[in-house]
């Protein structure tokens, strides 16, 4: 009597999992690729905000590893932002590790479309929005 019950929620606990990494799985696919940053927005503590568009691209590579060409706008200075990185993925978010970069840290996926990415984080209170739109 008691294996009969401990089976079905076992077999719905392993459904669960399966279908858990089966979705970031497909997550970390659509993200292989070249991306556009299409726009930056940062929006400090103090209310002000600091938008920039077309600031170059980030290259996911399908082993975890990836490379940035960008130009990153914060406060009125033009940071450049050439180099490798790493990455993970789960099924909301995705983490770029980097040294030195602005963009090192975890993002949380706003918007998860094939051709079209929305990305939020924060940075001691100040919100960044990233948005990245899939090369063809």
């Amino acid at each position: 009597m008691i294996i009969r019950q401990v089976r079905p929620s076992v077999f719905l606990l392993l459904l669960v999992f399966l279908a858990s990494c089966s979705a970031e799985r497909r997550f970390h696919r659509r993200l292989v690729g070249t991306w556009n940053i299409d726009r930056y927005e940062q929006q400090f503590t103090n209310g002000e905000k600091e938008a920039a568009s077309n600031l170059g691209t980030i290259t996911f590579r399908k082993n975890g590893s990836g490379i940035k060409n960008v130009t990153i706008l914060t406060r009125g200075l033009r940071k450049p932002d050439d180099s490798d990185f790493s990455w993970k993925n789960t099924i909301d978010a995705v983490t770029i590790i980097s040294r030195n970069s602005e963009l090192a840290k975890t993002w949380l996926v706003m918007k998860n479309k094939r051709t079209y990415q929305q990305w939020k984080s924060t940075t001691q209170g100040t919100v960044q929005t990233m948005e990245l739109r899939k090369q063809q």
